[in-house]
């Protein structure tokens, strides 16, 4: 390791310097990275011989990634399916690249479910085995400078106990769901196969508001066959591109060899990421000469926080109380699953961000680079997961393929200045005999304190307190679900309280945090005295979830010992396994619905405890015909005082609790009612307005379609 020592970031190469260059263009210096997105050709069966050159694809479907083969056969609720499919695709080098001996070809695929072997022109290149992190294989040995190139992946989702996650409440969508690139890079460059990672690392070791001391980490790689020397120059800027710091060196990199040169640098004075109040990034440059000449040149983010845990008092951001209260999140949508668009995964943040959510767990498994982007630049802190779920394999083939798992989502997402924790498991032991790995996660817990000690390792435990896993984890929360998976909602106090008295006996100063809660809801299914339902059940009201919610929350706002709390979920999600609710194969707790359509009840009760933008939202606006004269309206809202009107008459102001406005007997008249909420903050007036049929033949429980 080379170290250099001077004193004074985005990952998404799309967005940082990393252009997306027309193969035309390979002569100019530096990473040139095309778009292969599009022109694949399609096969959902397994083939052999479907990676030879002159196989016949003509008969396969064209697709363009994203792409998975399950976004329709995996949301109906029946079996989807989970074996092998191919994909193919042809391409030609310019005159200008295949005339450069020096040019070196890699592919970068960013998710491919669960499997992937390459082939570039009939051979082998390599491969990925786990179904979400990203991987870089190396084309340049079979690589055709002036002849017609065939790429042919063969991806697999089968089943298997050899990889995780094992199983899970979630679809596990095969195919090519994420995008798919082609770097052309020098020989002296920033290496593209470390993990999948970007080949530049910034580790905060130790920042103030006075001063921040940081190590940069550049991983250079010398294709060549002779030696090489190179010069590695580095530049902190500011938000609008401004040198802030520079500094350089130089190392020697032998034939074949990759070294990690390393920058230590000390900024005076810095701007802070603060979260959502001010989500400052600055940026890293990272250049590379050979003999003067730029070979490499890679950007990252670099947002400068720092932040602690408190058993008795929560989180602290930058040294202010910054309790973390939000959500859990998936990547799917409806006919897409999981191969969404970059725009798709930058709405759901927006949307996060829009709840007044300030943390988001990305749950359960490593999320596409986009997502993590946003989260950096909205401010949104986020917990970043590994794909163990529900169990493990007691093979060393499982247990290695998980530490590599982890590696990945570290290293790939080391630069992210919004991830705060890093997760190792999800309830563990809920898949028959593939019980508890204790031995297993206290091995991933040392990889990830080796990998990064500056972020805390973390866990999403369903066991109870006192069992010995949920101790080797930095901190622990829990998944508890009180008012749905039995229990009461108003047992949330008592379960809290109850963790925390086990945990503080068996150690002392142990944070401790919330990691799932919530209630299904259906926005059709509505009810006019509603009590809790069968959760397995196709009822599931959506004024229940309201309940379940606001006695949650009641819980949490007064026990500032919660480093975080994280509701289950933010948007309806697909999983093959359920038959509830009112629909087949949908996991419904979120606080949206799937296709982002429409905000349940339960989204404006928590942007009533999370933002301070004015608003009202009457709630059961989509309980329209009601069988009662005799009713009650909530309105949500985080307004001073709210007054209601019905048929243009008032029934008086209320000046509400913890963002519930409640009218509890209001006589309706027989036909439509106009029902308007007219919210007063700060001298600012919102109103709500919706329509209500008083029908006395209406039933008590009605589905609206």
């Amino acid at each position: 390791m080379a170290v250099s020592t001077a004193e004074a970031g985005c990952t998404n190469r799309r967005e940082c310097g990393m252009s997306l260059l027309p193969l035309s263009d390979a002569k100019k210096p530096g990473r040139v990275e095309v778009d292969f997105d599009s022109d694949w050709k399609f096969f959902k069966q397994g083939m052999p011989g479907a990676e030879a050159v002159n196989f016949n694809d003509h008969s396969w479907s064209t697709v363009k990634l994203p792409h998975t083969w399950n976004g329709l056969d995996g949301e109906t609720g029946a079996p989807y399916y989970r074996g092998p499919a191919w994909y193919r695709r042809s391409f030609v080098l310019p005159s200008g690249h295949g005339g450069d001996p020096e040019k070196q070809f890699y592919l970068y695929v960013e998710g491919a479910c669960t499997t992937a072997e390459v082939y570039c022109n009939g051979m082998p290149v390599g491969g990925h085995v786990g179904a979400f992190g990203g991987f870089c294989v190396n084309l340049t040995p079979h690589i055709r400078r002036s002849e017609r190139n065939v790429l042919a992946i063969r991806v697999d989702n089968s089943p298997t106990d050899l990889v995780g996650p094992l199983s899970g409440d979630f679809n596990m969508d095969g195919g090519l769901y994420r995008h798919v690139r082609l770097l052309a890079l020098d020989s002296l460059c920033i290496s593209p196969m470390d993990d999948g990672g970007p080949g530049v690392y910034i580790k905060q070791s130790k920042v103030t508001r006075q001063h921040a001391e940081l190590e940069i980490t550049a991983m250079v790689h010398n294709a060549a066959k002779t030696k090489r020397t190179a010069e590695v120059g580095y530049r902190i800027m500011d938000a609008d591109g401004a040198a802030l710091l520079t500094g350089a060196g130089e190392v020697p990199v032998a034939p074949g060899k990759t070294v990690a040169f390393v920058q230590r640098m000390i900024l005076k004075n810095p701007h802070l990421w603060q979260g959502r109040k001010d989500p400052y990034i600055h940026r890293v440059r990272v250049d590379i000469y050979d003999a003067g000449r730029r070979t490499d040149s890679l950007t990252q983010p670099l947002g400068l926080r720092f932040f602690e845990l408190d058993p008795d008092r929560g989180f602290f951001l930058n040294g202010e109380s910054y309790p973390l209260r939000g959500v859990c999140m998936h990547e799917d949508r409806p006919h897409k699953g999981r191969a969404v668009s970059d725009a798709d995964l930058r709405q759901d943040v927006a949307l996060v961000h829009e709840l007044g959510a300030n943390c988001v767990r990305m749950a359960h498994y490593q999320h596409a680079q986009a997502s993590y982007d946003a989260a950096d630049k909205l401010g949104i802190a986020v917990w970043a997961e590994d794909g163990l779920v529900n169990g493990v394999s007691h093979t060393d083939v499982f247990a290695e393929n998980q530490k590599r798992q982890l590696r990945e989502l570290i290293k790939q997402n080391f630069n992210h200045p919004s991830i705060c924790f890093w997760s190792l498991f999800n309830e563990l032991g809920n898949s028959g005999p593939h019980r508890l790995g204790a031995h297993l996660v206290a091995e991933l817990n040392a990889v990830a304190r080796e990998l990064d000690p500056t972020r805390p390792t973390t866990a999403a435990d369903d066991q109870s307190p006192s069992n010995p896993v949920g101790y080797i984890t930095d901190v622990v929360a829990f998944n508890r679900y009180p008012g749905w998976y039995g229990g009461k909602p108003s047992d949330f106090p008592g379960i809290l309280d109850s963790i925390r008295k086990v945990v503080e006996t068996r150690a002392p100063g142990r944070c401790i945090g919330m990691s799932e809660y919530g209630a299904g809801a259906s926005i059709f299914q509505h009810e006019s005295h509603v009590v809790q339902p069968n959760p397995g059940a196709y009822w599931h009201p959506e004024e229940w979830q309201c309940v379940v919610h606001e006695h949650a929350w009641a819980a949490i706002r007064n026990r500032p010992w919660l480093w975080g709390t994280f509701l289950w979920v933010m948007f309806d999600f697909a999983s093959s396994g359920r038959h509830e609710g009112d629909h087949p194969g949908k996991n419904d707790k979120g606080l949206m619905t799937r296709d982002r359509r429409t905000r349940k009840d339960a989204f404006y009760f928590y942007k009533a405890q999370w933002t301070d933008d004015p608003f009202v939202y009457i709630t059961s606006r989509r309980f329209v015909c009601r069988p009662e004269a005799q009713t009650i309206f909530k309105v949500y809202g985080n307004c001073d005082a709210v007054e209601l009107k019905l048929n243009g008459r008032s029934l008086g102001k209320q000046p509400g609790a913890d963002g519930v406005f409640i009218w509890p007997q209001t006589e309706l008249t027989l036909g439509a009612n106009r029902v308007e909420a007219i919210g007063d903050k700060g001298g600012r007036t919102v109103t709500d307005v919706c329509s209500i049929v008083f029908d006395p033949r209406a039933p008590h429980h009605a589905t609206y379609r």
